[in-house]
């Protein structure tokens, strides 16, 4: 048997982390000195504790690597928790790259030294009606909200060859929480379900900007409107909603699109 100093430099655990473990009920050591309390291994248990760090390495709890080794998890139970993690990291790993891309528009407008490459038009849209289905979810689900658009514009006779449009009620960078509605123009209503309504879009004047993205993805191009509009002497509507129109796939692209983003607007100096 080995002293738990000598089993901390075989495992290269800490003695800190070994005792620790004891505690949890973890990972006992093979004999414990009832007179002293020192605690003695044997070098089979170097193939447990290899499991645990192996666990451990995969992002699981210690309660949940407990659960692994010592509750008869079927195989069944431990595919559920390995799927679990994965969808955890998979989720983890899609929060990141968002937060990559920010950090990436954040050096392009300092690169570019907060000034605009894209041209900015003032128009006035008439008020118009649409085919709409609302949803809280985040950009990477729109895609899938313009496939189930689209199935339901075909089941009511609806050639589909007319934009998606995405109506921002809250910030486009939120991520998770995003409350948007997915709507495309309609020359006349169709009946309406639990999922999908039609509706009138109010009359709006916005600042307008045509680009190429992705509807899953961030875009800079709201740094532009801005810029633009502070430059210009507007203010946002901040009670009515921004719009993105994806007009067309690009050409050999079958994700990204000619992209029409639309900023509310009213003339008139910030309220500060």
């Amino acid at each position: 048997m080995f002293k738990i100093s000598d089993f901390s430099k075989l495992s290269q655990v800490p003695v800190k982390t070994l005792r620790f473990y004891d505690q949890l009920e973890l990972f006992k050591p093979a004999y414990t000195d009832k007179h002293n309390g020192y605690r003695y291994y044997t070098s089979d248990q170097l193939l447990l504790l290899h499991r645990i760090l192996a666990f451990k390495d995969l992002g699981f709890t210690l309660e949940q690597i407990k659960q692994l080794l010592h509750d008869n998890v079927t195989p069944a139970e431990m595919r559920g928790m390995f799927r679990l993690r994965q969808a955890e990291v998979q989720s983890l790993i899609q929060s990141e790259i968002e937060r990559l891309k920010r950090i990436e528009l954040r050096l392009e407008l300092i690169e570019r030294g907060g000034l605009p490459h894209h041209e900015v038009l003032v128009k006035k849209i008439d008020s118009f009606m649409v085919a709409s289905m609302k949803e809280t979810t985040s950009r990477a689900c729109i895609p899938g909200l313009f496939e189930e658009i689209d199935w339901y514009l075909r089941r009511n006779g609806v050639p589909i060859y007319v934009p998606h449009m995405v109506v921002w009620h809250n910030c486009p960078e939120c991520e998770s929480s995003i409350n948007l509605e997915v709507a495309c123009p309609i020359p006349q209503p169709l009946p309406d379900t639990d999922r999908f309504k039609t509706r009138m879009l109010s009359e709006i004047t916005v600042a307008s900007v045509t680009h190429i993205s992705r509807p899953d993805k961030d875009t800079p191009v709201s740094i532009d409107l801005g810029s633009w509009i502070e430059k210009k002497g507007y203010r946002i509507s901040t009670d009515l909603p921004s719009r993105e129109l994806y007009l067309a796939p690009q050409e050999g692209s079958e994700s990204q699109y000619v992209t029409e983003s639309q900023m509310p607007i009213m003339f008139g100096c910030q309220e500060g």
